[in-house]
């Protein structure tokens, strides 16, 4: 490796350690994923507690349209349970250089169904038939026919 590479190489480093300990100071992250692993890297619970306070009051509007739209995340995490139940296919984007040149290579991958999730739809959706404890009528065989053979 030239020494330009290698320079470049340690730039880079350094850059992405700085971005990762501003992330971890910083509790304006962009997104909520951002901002939970930082809460989870960070050893104070006072400035948990802090940093938990401050993304609460920053991201009011976020709380808003949560609660005004309760139907529409409600929604959201049925298509997620019915997605994982029957299983789905995520295509993954891989990127490399190669000789300064950008190579990305699409793998297509599939995940089987989920079968908590599947046994967790059917008993909501229909409990008269998949419930763990059915409620219904108790269906009563009528033997009368058997108890006159018996009579007999």
């Amino acid at each position: 490796m030239d020494p330009v590479q290698k320079a470049s190489i340690n730039a880079l480093a350094a850059a992405l350690k700085s971005a990762v300990e501003t992330a971890a100071e910083n509790t304006d992250t962009v997104t909520a994923a951002d901002f939970i692993n930082a809460l989870i890297r960070e050893p104070d619970s006072e400035k948990r507690k802090t940093m938990m306070k401050d993304y609460a009051e920053r991201h009011k509007d976020a709380e808003k349209f949560l609660r005004d739209n309760a139907e529409l995340i409600n929604a959201e995490a049925e298509m997620a349970l019915i997605s994982a139940a029957v299983g789905a296919a995520d295509t993954e984007r891989e990127i490399t250089y190669k000789g300064g040149k950008k190579h990305v290579t699409e793998k297509i991958r599939k995940r089987p169904p989920n079968t908590e999730a599947v046994k967790f739809l059917l008993k909501n959706r229909m409990p008269d038939k998949y419930s763990d404890k059915p409620v219904g009528d108790v269906e009563i065989e009528d033997i009368s026919e058997v108890e006159e053979m018996l009579k007999k």
